[in-house]
């Protein structure tokens, strides 16, 4: 056996993990999965031995829950720091809203099936990305790198958030989301088992993509 060692957030970071996750977040390769350890999610997995570099993910809840981030671990036993700071790109579709009041506060809470993206596709380009070449999208940016799961994003009911991620409701469009898990302060998770607080919304064109 091999063992796959790191951590999740740099030493450096001044995000910590949520103590309410820390119970809920588990590193998984393939069949193999370990739960992490600490506010830095310190993590130590055997794989079969001889194994080449690997695509781990970082799972919600239990073994095959929804990921939240995936990396390319090297071969060896060279610890590696993920740089995750309890950030989440996800592309799909909202399949419910629960508009609900909670903790004084007017939320709505969508339900969106779809997969991990890689990367924020729907990023503005840079100077430098501008620099660099003309600014074209393609469509592989738009593709989930998983299959489908359930998110649960958070919004406050009068924001901006909600209201667009009503329009991808009610328009069936698909949308892209970049969302942070909930601090422990705000006691999200009494209110929901994945509290993704929502941070961008960007809403896709008809027929771009359906993550299914």
């Amino acid at each position: 056996m091999t063992t796959l060692r790191g951590v999740l957030v740099a030493q450096t970071a001044a995000w910590r993990i949520p103590r309410y996750a820390g119970d809920m977040l588990w590193v998984q390769h393939s069949e193999q999965a370990a739960p992490v350890a600490d506010d830095r999610g310190a993590y130590a997995l055997d794989v079969p031995g001889g194994a080449p570099a690997a695509e781990v993910q970082l799972v919600w809840g239990t073994t095959g829950g929804p990921p939240l981030a995936i990396w390319q671990q090297p071969a060896g036993d060279e610890p590696v720091s993920v740089g995750w700071q309890g950030d989440v790109t996800i592309g799909g579709f909202v399949e419910r809203l629960h508009v609900l009041e909670a903790h004084d506060l007017e939320l709505v809470i969508a339900e969106v099936e779809g997969g991990l993206l890689l990367q924020a596709a729907g990023s503005l380009p840079t100077l430098a990305q501008m620099q660099r070449a003309p600014f074209r999208r393609t469509d592989e940016a738009d593709q989930p790198a998983t299959p489908d799961y359930t998110y649960s994003l958070l919004a406050l009911a009068d924001s901006v958030f909600a209201e667009y991620l009503h329009h991808a409701l009610v328009s069936e469009l698909a949308i892209e989301c970049v969302a942070r898990l909930g601090p422990d302060e705000g006691r999200w998770h009494a209110i929901v088992g994945l509290p993704l607080l929502v941070e961008r919304v960007t809403l896709l064109a008809p027929g771009r993509f359906r993550a299914r």
